[in-house]
C-alpha cells in the first residue's frame, strides 16, 4: 500500500514523465485518440475549473491537463468553467457527476466549498486530484483532505518564506509594509502569508494588508490606498504577480521608494522584473503543473493501491532581475 499523507516533489524537467493561484466554456474539450506515450489502457476525465476561464492561472493550468491528457491516451469528456462562483461550480460538479468519467482533476473557486465537491465525487465511485488549491476550510498544505487522491500544489507555504528572506535581505533594518491579497474565499490568502509572517517577524511590521482581487487594476488601487494612509511603507508583498505589478504602479505614481515583490512569475510579472518595476517573484509553471496533475491521475486510475492523501510538490526558484531569463512564464 501506498503512504498516505505523503509528500513527493517533481521537477519540471521530467513533467511529461512525472518523476519530478480554463479554456473552453462547457464543452468537452480534447481528443479520445491514444497518442504521445501512452503506456496503458485510456481513460476518461473532467476537468472542474472552478476557478473559471477569466483567469490566466487556471487556464494555463486546464491547458497542460488537456495536453497531457492527450498525449497518454485519455479523453478529457467534460472541462466546465466554474467562473469562479460556488453555485455555477456546484451545478457543473452535477454535470460532471452525471457523465461518469473515471478521474476529475478540480480546480476550485472556493477551497472550503470544494471539500463537499469531493466528497459528491468520490462518493459516485469517481477518483479526485485537486490542482493548485488545498481542498476543504481551514486545512494546513499537509493536511490533505481525506476524500482526494492527491493533490498538486506549488509549495504555498515554502513561497512566503522565501520572499520574507528576500525581502529581509534588501531591508534589512526593516520597516512598515503592506500585504496584498486575492480575493476573498481563497486559501492562499493565508498559506502564502503565514510562513511570511513567521520569518519576517521583528524586521517588518505588517502595518496594513487589503484585498486586490488578483488582478493589476486591484492591485494597483490596494496599493494606491495603503500608501495613502502610511506612505512611509517601505515594502509590499503581493501574493500574485499581477497584482504585484499594480502595486508597483501605485508605488510608482507615489513617488515612494517601497520595493514590490510578487509571487507567479507571470508575463506581467516577468516583463516589470525585466523593466526595473517589481523587485522579484517566485516562479511558478502552471501549465507544466497541469500536465504533472494529469500524470498524477492517471496514476491514481492505474493503480488500486495508491490510496488517498498525496501531497505533490514541484521546483518553484526565486527570481529577481539577476536570473530572469531562468523564468519562461506560463501565463
Amino acid at each position: 500500500m501506498r503512504h498516505h499523507n505523503g509528500v513527493r516533489a517533481a521537477t519540471l524537467a521530467g513533467a511529461a514523465m512525472m518523476v519530478l493561484a480554463a479554456c473552453a466554456t462547457e464543452e468537452p474539450s480534447a481528443s479520445s485518440q491514444a497518442g504521445g506515450d501512452e503506456t496503458s489502457d485510456s481513460c476518461r476525465i473532467a476537468i472542474d475549473n472552478g476557478s473559471g476561464t477569466g483567469f490566466p492561472y487556471p487556464n494555463a493550468g486546464a491547458k497542460g491537463i488537456i495536453d497531457r491528457a492527450e498525449e497518454i491516451g485519455c479523453e478529457v469528456i467534460a472541462h466546465l468553467d466554474g467562473k469562479s462562483n460556488v453555485q455555477t461550480e456546484a451545478a457543473n460538479v452535477q454535470n460532471i457527476i452525471s457523465q461518469q468519467p473515471d478521474g476529475v482533476i478540480i480546480i476550485p473557486a472556493n477551497a472550503a466549498e470544494a471539500g463537499e465537491f469531493v466528497d459528491q465525487m468520490t462518493e459516485a465511485g469517481i477518483k479526485v486530484v485537486a490542482y493548485h488549491s488545498i481542498i476543504g476550510a481551514d486545512r494546513g498544505l499537509k493536511d490533505v483532505y481525506p476524500s482526494l487522491s492527491a493533490l498538486v500544489i506549488e509549495n504555498e507555504t515554502g513561497v512566503g518564506e522565501q520572499v520574507g528572506k528576500k525581502m529581509m535581505e534588501q531591508i534589512p533594518e526593516g520597516g512598515p509594509i503592506g500585504l496584498v491579497l486575492g480575493a476573498p474565499g481563497y486559501a492562499e490568502n493565508q498559506l502564502r502569508v503565514e510562513k511570511f509572517r513567521e520569518v519576517t517577524e521583528g524586521t517588518f511590521e505588517i502595518v496594513s494588508e487589503q484585498p486586490g482581487a488578483w488582478t493589476a487594476d486591484g492591485g494597483r488601487a490596494a496599493c494606491a490606498s495603503m500608501l495613502s494612509a502610511n506612505p512611509d511603507l517601505v515594502g509590499f508583498y503581493s501574493i500574485s504577480d499581477d497584482m504585484g505589478v499594480g502595486c508597483q504602479q501605485a508605488v510608482e505614481a507615489a513617488e515612494s521608494d517601497a520595493i514590490v515583490w510578487g509571487v507567479g512569475g507571470s508575463k506581467l510579472g516577468i516583463k516589470s522584473i525585466e523593466n526595473g518595476g517589481m523587485d522579484g517573484t517566485v516562479c511558478y509553471k502552471p501549465y507544466d503543473g497541469g500536465k504533472i496533475a494529469m500524470d498524477e491521475l492517471k496514476k491514481v486510475l492505474d493503480d488500486p493501491d495508491y490510496g488517498n492523501g498525496e501531497l505533490v510538490f514541484y521546483d518553484t526558484p526565486v527570481i529577481t532581475a539577476e536570473n530572469v531569463d531562468e523564468c519562461e512564464p506560463q501565463w
